[in-house]
């Protein structure tokens, strides 16, 4: 049987946009927020821009609106590097859906 490609592999549909966020990255010293840009976004995750140097497997919190007080624990699934910038595909440990 042949695999899903595209955007038919993907567990949710998703959106274009055009949106600022900050990503807060765990590391040995603190919790260090980074700007970031999403590309596209849906229930299960985002597609972002930043220059953030992320890792797949690597977990980070998703604010999706700077001062917001919830955030979204996620995981990196995959990493493009692209010059300065990275593009990075981020799962949502829980839908956005389900986030009170």
């Amino acid at each position: 049987m042949a695999q899903p490609q595209g955007s038919d592999r993907r567990r949710a549909p998703r959106a274009k946009v055009s949106q600022p966020l900050v990503v807060v990255v765990d590391s040995a010293r603190s919790q260090i927020a980074n700007r970031a840009f999403a590309l596209d976004l849906s229930d299960m995750g985002a597609r972002i821009r930043s220059e953030i140097h992320l890792q797949p497997g690597q977990l980070v919190t998703v604010i999706p609106n700077e001062g917001a007080e919830q955030g979204i624990p996620s995981q990196v699934i995959w990493v493009e590097r692209s010059g300065t910038h990275e593009e990075a595909g981020i799962a949502f440990l829980q839908p956005l859906g389900t986030h009170s």
